[in-house]
Order: C-alpha cells, then structure tokens, then sequence
C-alpha cells in the first residue's frame, strides 16, 4: 500500500472529483470477513461491499473510499485472527452439514439427499478476496496533529466514543480525523454525501443517529452514521446508479 496521503492531499483528490464519500472505521471492514458466522450480521454487507468496490475504481468514480492510518494499522493487527476465526467456523459448518446430510440419507432412503461440501467452493477465499479489493481501493490519509488534541480532549471530557469508564483514545483520534477531513472539505464548497462507517454501537451509540454527541458532530457537518457497508451503500445508491 502507498504512504498515506495528508489530509489536505486528499482533500484536493477528492475537490477534483466531488462524489459522495464514505469512511470506514477498522470492524467496518473486519465484519465482511464475520458475515458467514455472525448471524447479527446482514449477509448483504459482502455484496455491498463488492459493489462499492466497483463505485470507488471505476473511471470516472462514484465513489471516494476512505480511511485513516490508525484504520490500517488496526485492520493488520487484527486480520489474522479473523480470518482464521472465518476458517475455524467454516470448518464447523461444514463438518456440521456432513454429518446433517449422512443422517438424512439415512432418514429418508427414499429421497436423493445430495452433498454440500463447502471446502470446494473456497467461500473463505472468496470472501479474503473482496476484502483485499476493498482495501486496496481505500485511499488512506494520515490526520493532522491537531487531530491528537482533540481526541485527548474528547477522551479528558469522557465524550463518545470515549466515556468515563472506558478509554477508546485510537477511537477519539480516528473519528476526529474523519471530522478533520470532511471539514476541510465543507469549507471549500464540497456538498456530496459524507458517510461515517462502523458497526461499534457501544461506543458511538445505536444507529441510526448514534449517540447524541455523535449526532451533533456528524450533522454540524452534514455526515451521516452508518452500521454497515450496506447501510452505507443504500443511503448513496441513488447517486450511483
């Protein structure tokens, strides 16, 4: 991946070719690997995330796709584990299936019960591959240090996605590097759809306004707060047709 860009070199991209633009925070991405074995987890987050793939590289684009550094870094921390977390669970399932259709044939003898053998479909590689897609097509930008202050101040005052009883300072720094980004932006005429991305409720609050501090954060800015990549996607499809 390339040096991430500066917050006023993305800005002047994404000037050159105002569409809307939506930024994810690190279990926004890291959720396309769990689709398969969370059930909380809409199924259309992998699809979604395959069609803003195609928005963000198509020329011209329909989409800006964005991040941080903190993001990145957060995503390669954690990757590993989830996907051989992905792995481990699709074995399960599968082995869980085996042993469904072997009972069955014996139930039914009647009937022909086929296999369904996932390790064959290579769902996990699959899926590994839309999240490369994605973020290899995620421009990255690293915040000023104006950002550190802030979030320092945010964690200090126990305002979200800090709290009193619970120190998120990376949270902090990364959702005032979005602000930094997208305000920067609003005061150089840029009016398209700006979305913040991430399915972390218990620190910015229950979608679809999050909590009421991260409400008036986004709208003073005229973001929005999505749980998901297809939450995201709907509230911009109408401009991506």
């Amino acid at each position: 991946m390339e040096l991430p860009l500066s917050c006023a070199g993305l800005a002047s991209a994404v000037l050159a070719q105002p569409c809307p633009l939506i930024f994810l925070d690190t279990a926004a991405i890291l959720d396309i690997l769990r689709v398969p074995f969370r059930h909380e987890l809409q199924v259309d987050i992998v699809g979604s995330a395959v069609g803003i793939v195609d928005d963000a590289v198509t020329d011209p684009r329909r989409v800006w796709l964005v991040t941080s550094a903190n993001v990145i870094h957060e995503f390669d921390d954690s990757r590993q584990y989830v996907r051989e977390e992905l792995d481990a669970r699709l074995r399960d399932i599968n082995l869980a299936m085996g042993r469904i259709s072997n009972i069955a044939r014996l139930v039914f003898p009647e009937r022909r019960i086929g296999a369904f053998d996932l390790p064959e479909l290579k769902l996990e590689h699959r899926i590994q591959g839309i999240v490369d897609k994605l973020v290899d097509s995620i421009l990255v930008f690293r915040g000023s240090v104006t950002c550190i202050g802030r979030a320092r101040d945010r964690l200090w005052a126990g305002l979200p996605p800090a709290s009193r009883a619970k120190q998120e300072f990376k949270d902090c720094e990364i959702f005032e590097e979005f602000l930094e980004l997208l305000s920067l932006l609003r005061t150089q005429g840029f009016e398209a759809p700006a979305i913040f991305v991430t399915p972390n409720k218990d620190d910015y609050g229950p979608p679809p306004d999050g909590h009421p501090r991260i409400f008036a954060d986004l709208s003073a800015l005229g973001a929005s707060y999505a749980a998901n990549l297809s939450w995201a996607r709907s509230l911009i499809r109408p401009r991506t047709k």
